[in-house]
């Protein structure tokens, strides 16, 4: 059984100003350093044999100062720009009351459970909508995230009892959560800065474990 840490990067600038990043980036706030050293801590003694992350900086540092505070600062930091965010095109870097606003608006719907329930159809209206011609439909955002961890999977060098770090963002873990754990993310809102869910891969089967 391959177990996944999957991690939402710390708090960033942006986050901290209140904005939608999408694939827009910013470092992370002396905050969000200091929840991913106690995340760290929480976890220590937990060995991991690999560390995947997008290919951003507000990842990149949460995985260093997670893997560093944990002990396994030795395990090399692999990039994969599969693991990136939703792009959220002409959306990107917008204020979140507005874009929850807008997007809420084009949906008709009026809160956080019936957006998540809805997630694919919240994916098709950020891209039907976007006038920057970067924004993608859920399934290719489906098909990057699908293919990033059957490649993970796939690699050999992994044992059956492996654990493996994750860090990513709050659209692609939501959407994770939509692929392989659906009853989860119906009654949740939303997913926090260095919150950790752990995924399993077991007998060929995802499935999520538990929040925390």
């Amino acid at each position: 059984m391959v177990t996944f840490y999957i991690v939402r990067h710390g708090e960033t600038l942006l986050n901290s100003l209140g904005r939608a990043q999408g694939w827009s980036d910013s470092p992370l706030t002396d905050n969000g350093k200091r929840t991913a050293m106690e995340l760290g801590l929480e976890i220590k003694g937990t060995i991991f044999d690999a560390a995947y992350i997008s290919d951003t900086l507000r990842a990149r540092q949460t995985a260093e100062l997670i893997l560093s505070v944990s002990g396994n600062e030795n395990v090399k930091i692999q990039k994969d720009m599969r693991l990136r965010e939703w792009c959220l095109g002409s959306m990107d870097a917008e204020y979140n009351t507005a874009f929850v606003q807008t997007v809420s608006e084009w949906l008709g719907v009026s809160s956080f459970t019936e957006l998540n329930k809805r997630l694919p159809d919240v994916a098709t209206v950020i891209f039907e909508h976007d006038t920057t011609g970067m924004a993608e439909p859920f399934k290719d955002i489906s098909n990057r995230l699908k293919g990033v961890f059957k490649d993970m999977v796939e690699n050999e060098s992994y044992n059956e009892n492996s654990n493996i770090l994750v860090v990513t963002h709050a659209f692609a873990i939501k959407t994770l959560l939509y692929l392989f754990g659906l009853e989860r993310l119906f009654v949740m809102e939303r997913v926090k800065n260095t919150e950790v869910l752990r995924m399993v891969y077991d007998e060929g089967v995802f499935r999520f474990q538990g929040r925390g």
